[in-house]
């Protein structure tokens, strides 16, 4: 009579059960764990590990049964399925190789890529320093001008103030002198009334 799991039943479970049974049986020398060993593992109840236990055990046991009742592999078989695992194996090896080879390829590309890329940037900032060092140069050349400049502008202003500072001296000067020529000279008259004073006075009588 088949055993059927509960309907409500995880539907993993029974792969969880064989996993664990298989697990017990590959480390305890090919005996089958108890169920109370299950129940440790796998948690759960025994009412619902029972049957799919006894389900996944029984058909363990039929496996294993019916591998022992297989006769020995031949010599021929064994040497054939040998030489095919050489070369499988050796086709492998070569793929793999193959993508090694392929990716390291890709990999020096890569590299030669990036140091081409690399010698381009390091071309512009050597451009760029170069450029920067001409700029300072020009820079400090006209700072110089500049302080040349200002110094002249200085030297410049004094002298206009100086001669300012003449000008207005002068111009004084010369208003002085000339309102001294324009004032007239007390107690002296002007020729001509001298003149006829002395006119009036000598006339002889008629």
């Amino acid at each position: 009579m088949k055993t059927v799991a509960p309907a409500d039943m995880k539907p993993d479970f029974e792969i969880e059960v064989e996993r664990a049974v298989r697990h017990y049986v590959s480390e305890h020398d090919g005996h089958f764990p108890s169920r109370r060993n299950l129940l440790a593992t796998l948690g759960g109840s025994m009412r619902d590990l029972n049957p799919v236990a006894k389900r996944v055990i029984q058909r363990i046991r039929e496996e294993q049964t019916a591998l022992a009742a297989l006769p020995e592999m031949p010599e021929t078989v064994s040497d054939a399925t040998d030489r095919l695992a050489q070369a499988a194996w050796k086709a492998a090896c070569e793929i793999a190789n193959s993508e090694i080879e392929a990716l390291r390829t890709l990999q020096g590309k890569r590299e030669a890529s990036q140091r081409a890329e690399l010698a381009d940037l390091e071309d512009v900032i050597d451009d760029l320093e170069e450029a920067l060092d001409t700029e300072r140069h020009r820079a400090d050349g006209a700072e110089k001008q500049i302080r040349t400049l200002e110094c002249r502008l200085e030297t410049a202003d004094r002298e206009i103030s100086a001669l300012n500072g003449r000008l207005a001296e002068r111009a004084a000067l010369l208003e002085s002198l000339r309102a001294e020529i324009t004032q007239p000279t007390p107690g002296r008259g002007s020729k001509r009334e001298n003149n006829s004073g002395f006119d009036r006075d000598d006339t002889p009588e008629a």
